[in-house]
């Protein structure tokens, strides 16, 4: 069934928020107001490959897909209402004074195992990232979340295999998932999806939403 519909109405924030800080993230539960309505949507959409090469481990070990919601000609009000509760919310936890370039497109992870028992100690492969993280969490299984490690120089081939052993890696802390729940944390800080037992999402998808904010050059 064909169900057209308006991202900003979809997505629309929840006008009573309670933000927490902890270890350096800002924590937003209940995030947006139709979340049972989002879950549905992205529980009957079909997902476009994500990064993928002639070895690449994707499509053989794991699903990793990447659907983009491009937003075209949203709400002004309500895209504004947006920005102004991130940004906001950025600049009074890390204390910055300069402006953020926004992402008003919805870009979608979904992630899926194609085997069963995946040792603990695979993870999504630790990366780094731009000025900011927002991260929202959407599948109903509270499954890890998002590591944040300690920062080393590390070569990213994550187009070669989304999975990487991080027994070696040192674990500040973790971001736990739970539905409709969003994080704000430096994406200068090494981090990676982090699954605590990998089973759950070789009978479900693992989905979040990824913006990225930068620093603006105006």
């Amino acid at each position: 069934m064909i169900i057209p519909f308006s991202p900003e109405d979809l997505f629309e924030l929840n006008t009573q928020l309670s933000p927490q800080f902890n270890n350096g993230v800002i924590i937003i539960d209940n995030i947006f107001k139709n979340y049972e309505k989002i879950l549905e949507v992205c529980n009957n959409l079909s997902v476009e490959q994500w990064k993928h090469t002639p070895t690449s481990r994707n499509f053989k070990d794991y699903y990793d897909c990447r659907p983009i919601f491009a937003n075209h000609h949203p709400n002004t009000e309500k895209v504004n209402y947006r920005k102004s509760i991130i940004f906001s919310l950025v600049k009074h936890y890390y204390n910055i004074d300069y402006e953020l370039n926004f992402q008003s497109h919805f870009t979608f992870n979904y992630f899926k195992h194609l085997n069963k028992n995946v040792s603990k100690n695979y993870q999504h492969h630790p990366h780094y990232d731009m000025d900011f993280n927002v991260i929202f969490y959407i599948d109903p299984f509270e499954n890890g979340g998002t590591a944040i490690y300690e920062n080393i120089k590390l070569n990213n081939n994550e187009h070669e295999n989304l999975l990487i052993d991080i027994s070696s890696f040192n674990i500040k802390h973790i971001i736990k998932s739970k539905p409709n729940r969003c994080v704000i944390f430096p994406g200068y800080n090494l981090h990676g999806g982090y699954i605590e037992n990998h089973n759950t999402y070789y009978y479900n998808w693992r989905i979040n939403i990824a913006n990225f904010l930068s620093k603006s050059n105006d």
